[in-house]
């Protein structure tokens, strides 16, 4: 008796079972009977809840299906939109460079050219030590999108992201150039040399960037280093005129003096005193309250001591 009556709830149970199956079955259709339209529903309805790899499945089956349905650019567009949401930004780039060049009337042209630009610059590492050649692609992008979409709605964010990719190309080269600065104690003025070189290219070409101001002060410091005094008080000089709210402008003030001095007392040391009275009496008078005004009057009088020895050597001689 027991054992008809758990025969019984067993085959009740997968009779039960059976019933919700073929219900559960009856009221879905598999992606094959489905159209473009559904599937493109579907695929944003995936989209929407952020689960991107079942979106990519939905929308590749329309682009690939149905290539000639009305709906089939937008769901080139989402594709490609899915994969950047996935962090996919090298597949999402050329899903959007795909509805460029397939779907030039798409009402996402205009997106699918400001989000390849993007996933460019997505793409590529943070880090500035690393490879950065997509980066300088998604700049160009971002310039030409600037360009040709001047009154876009996307044209703040495109200046946004070009301001960022900027960024980090100008930290690049100033952090190539500290690198080199560093350098200095094994390579000397090579060294220096090189990190001239890097700075003055943030200079010439990233100014608007943060590392602007940092590359200008550290181009100066590299003059001073190098003993071009002259060239170093220009430089500082000019710092303080570009940049005069910057925090490293007071210090440039003080380095602007420090070469000042430092060119008379060099040439004064290289015994050429033509140049250096010439160049210590424009310090006393650029910089008539400095401390160092009686050290260059403690210089102008060994000039005047020794150049009027020199006439009666001169006639001794003769």
């Amino acid at each position: 008796m027991r054992i008809r009556r758990v025969l019984f709830v067993i085959t009740w149970l997968a009779l039960y079972f059976l019933v919700v199956l073929a219900a559960g079955c009856g009221g879905s259709k598999s992606l094959a009977t489905l159209n473009a339209q559904e599937l493109f529903e579907l695929g944003k309805q995936a989209y929407e809840k952020e689960k991107y790899l079942k979106a990519v499945e939905l929308f590749e089956t329309v682009v690939y299906n149905y290539p000639g349905e009305a709906i089939v650019d937008s769901a080139q567009y989402f594709l490609a939109l899915s994969y950047f949401g996935n962090e996919e930004y090298e597949l999402a780039g050329v899903e959007f460079n795909r509805l460029i060049t397939n779907y030039p009337a798409s009402v996402y042209f205009e997106q699918a050219i400001f989000m390849k630009a993007v996933s460019a610059f997505e793409s590529t590492p943070r880090h500035y030590g690393l490879d950065q050649a997509e980066l300088k692609d998604a700049i160009t992008q971002l310039e030409d999108f600037i360009i040709d979409f001047p009154e876009s709605k996307l044209i703040g964010d495109a200046r946004k992201y070009l301001s960022a990719a900027r960024t980090q190309v100008a930290k690049k080269l100033y952090e190539s150039g500290v690198v080199y600065r560093r350098l200095e104690s094994m390579y000397g003025n090579q060294a220096i040399a090189a990190a001239k070189i890097y700075f003055q290219k943030v200079i010439d070409d990233y100014t608007d960037t943060e590392y602007g101001a940092q590359a200008s002060y550290q181009f100066a410091e590299m003059e001073f280093k190098l003993g071009r005094f002259d060239e170093a008080r220009q430089k500082f000089e000019d710092f303080r005129a570009v940049f005069p709210r910057h925090e490293l402008a007071k210090k440039a003030a003080e380095q602007a003096i420090e070469a000042a001095f430092k060119s008379g007392e060099t040439a004064f040391k290289n015994g050429d005193y033509t140049l250096a009275e010439q160049r210590l009496q424009a310090f006393k008078t650029d910089y008539p309250h400095n401390g160092r005004t009686q050290k260059a009057n403690n210089y102008l009088e060994k000039i005047h001591r020794i150049t009027k020895q020199e006439p009666q050597v001169n006639e001794a001689e003769s």
